[in-house]
């Protein structure tokens, strides 16, 4: 059975280009909003989240926050994508598993989420 990959991006073309990658290998479930991706989260029971930090509604970091202090989904690994070159700052506040910048490697995405996820 293919693991769950939630995606929060307000960029269509990633998400898109994100969503073609993944999908040979994991059931991909997409949102542009962050009141869409919380509306979403529980249904979709994720296995990987990949958070985008600067969205219309939100920011990518407190999402993650959130979710790493709710005991039902602080196992849930995520990674945070962002093109701020401050990433050392916010690892000093966000508890994401794993951040990447933008623009990536979508092999070094892909190897990343295998890291952190297990077929």
């Amino acid at each position: 059975m293919n693991k769950n990959i939630c995606v929060l991006e307000d960029s269509e073309e990633i998400l898109e280009l994100i969503h073609m990658i993944l999908e040979q290998n994991y059931n991909v479930y997409g949102f542009t909003t962050v009141s869409g991706f919380m509306s979403g989260y529980t249904e979709m029971a994720p296995d990987l989240c990949l958070l985008d930090v600067m969205l219309p509604d939100g920011n990518g970091l407190e999402v993650c926050n959130s979710l790493k202090n709710n005991g039902l989904s602080r196992h849930v690994p995520i990674i945070i994508m962002t093109a701020n070159a401050g990433i050392q700052k916010m690892k000093e506040i966000c508890l994401a598993d794993d951040f990447i910048s933008k623009p990536f490697d979508m092999d070094d995405l892909i190897r990343r989420i295998g890291i952190h996820i297990q077929n």
